[in-house]
């Protein structure tokens, strides 16, 4: 607005300065007063020019500004009357003609004018839609990208999902939870995501594991349940998604900008906790993204329940310092428990008995430390042979491991020992670089529909690898 008001003003003081120019021009022709006279009058010639350039206004402007000057006599000894009668019998037919002239040329000038802003807000408008069609045709590729991306990898998605599900399963709650949460970033692109376990203690959600965090999300580990989206995920067991703010005023009032997608993590008889992913691509915020991961945290609710279980079953202080494996006493808790289990629930469950037959020898000649380290190393072999589905603990004698094996009958379970042994009489062991061959045996039992004791579950293992030491 200032700058168009300083134009202005400038444009008057030009107007003024050259007609006082042309005035004292003039005073060089005193015998031709306001230049009357001359066959093209310079006053009138300006005042046009003037008009065609800038327009009308300016035009009559600058022709008020030269009849002022003209009217001003050039010689003193002029006699004013005489003088403006003069110029009035000179003027009286031109005066009317160029402001006419001024007129057409100003309403020239109008018409140039418009049309020159009209065509630059043709062109703003057009530079603006092509602009808007730019950014819709950014973000089309996008998602045609993602939706081509989609496509090419479904096929390895599906065998990576089936790799990562197997990798859930593991004793180790916070094992099975990392791998839950690198499995979600992995199929999400999330670049913040972390798993809330609901505090019975506390009734409150505490953060038990995390991906992307930096040091100012860490102050925010522990949430309310009554004023959070992950708490009103966990009170009503359904999945949020940032959308849903647009519909539901109650969730704009609990959300506090860190919740994209929420799922709930059910186990079989309750909801254990949320999944909450707080960063994520634009492109991959779409009901494909979101179906996958209810699919993979329903699929991961069976592993986090093992884990938990079997946490809570397991009393640390009589864990083995070398193997950090449960002891017998609490493998035959364990069973009598998953006995009542499968009686309920109509299921079945093996356990297996291994026994390394030279175990004294080779610690006498290696040492606890290695051979227990190859112990574990050949664990860790039959770990990965039944797809992290076993759980491992201390028998009765130290060169003894009992396994357990849900969801496998008697037939299943002798197949798994017969790709037990092979896997084991295939790798070469050693031990400070000196080659060993384990001598290892295999005794199994199973349960189905019907009720059994341990200890006749156990004795039926027991008495198989017993057999194979005759």
């Amino acid at each position: 607005m200032i700058s168009e008001r300083m134009k202005i003003y400038r444009k008057i003081v030009e107007l003024f300065f050259l007609s006082l120019i042309l005035y004292g021009s003039n005073l060089f022709y005193p015998e031709n007063p306001g230049f009357f006279k001359a066959v093209l009058n310079p006053y009138f010639l300006i005042a046009a020019l003037i008009s065609a350039y800038y327009g009308r206004n300016y035009g009559y402007l600058s022709l008020g500004f030269s009849l002022i000057f003209i009217l001003i006599p050039i010689y003193s000894e002029f006699q004013i009357i005489v003088y403006w009668k003069t110029l009035w019998n000179l003027t009286n037919i031109q005066l009317p003609v160029i402001l006419i002239i001024i007129y057409l040329l100003g309403m020239i000038h109008h018409s140039f004018v418009s049309q020159i802003t009209n065509q630059r807000l043709y062109m703003k408008k057009v530079s603006l839609d092509k602009n808007k069609l730019q950014k819709e045709l950014s973000t089309v590729s996008a998602v045609n990208r993602e939706l081509e991306e989609r496509v090419l990898r479904q096929q390895d998605s599906v065998t990576a999902l089936y790799t990562q599900v197997k990798a859930l399963h593991s004793q180790n709650l916070s094992k099975t939870l990392g791998v839950l949460i690198s499995t979600v970033q992995k199929f999400s692109w999330a670049e913040k995501a972390s798993i809330w376990e609901y505090a019975t203690d506390s009734k409150q959600l505490v953060m038990v594991a995390n991906i992307g965090w930096d040091s100012d999300d860490i102050l925010n580990t522990i949430e309310s349940v009554d004023s959070t989206i992950n708490g009103w995920v966990y009170r009503n067991d359904r999945i949020f998604s940032v959308r849903m703010l647009l519909e539901y005023e109650n969730l704009s009032v609990l959300d506090n900008k860190r919740n994209i997608l929420t799922f709930p993590i059910n186990l079989s008889n309750s909801i254990w906790g949320v999944l909450n992913i707080e960063a994520m691509p634009f492109t991959k915020y779409n009901l494909y993204t979101e179906k996958l991961l209810a699919i993979l945290i329903d699929l991961a609710g069976t592993a986090i329940e093992r884990a938990v279980e079997y946490e809570a079953m397991i009393e640390y202080n009589e864990v083995n310092s070398m193997t950090n494996l449960p002891s017998v006493s609490q493998f035959f808790s364990f069973v009598g428990n998953e006995i009542k289990k499968s009686v309920d629930n109509h299921s079945n469950f093996s356990v297996i008995l291994l026994e390394l037959t030279e175990f004294d020898d080779l610690i006498e000649i290696h040492g606890e430390k290695r051979v227990y380290e190859l112990l574990l190393l050949m664990l860790d072999k039959l770990q990965s042979l039944s797809g992290n589905m076993v759980d491992f603990f201390h028998y009765k004698e130290k060169n003894q491991i009992a396994l357990y094996y849900p969801n496998i009958d008697y037939d299943g379970a002798s197949l798994f020992c017969l790709e037990s042994l092979g896997v084991i009489n295939s790798y070469n062991w050693t031990i400070n670089d000196t080659k060993i061959l384990l001598d290892v045996i295999l005794g199994y039992s199973s349960i189905g529909s019907e009720e059994i004791s341990a200890e006749d579950l156990l004795n039926l293992a027991e008495n198989l690898l017993e057999m194979q030491k005759v």
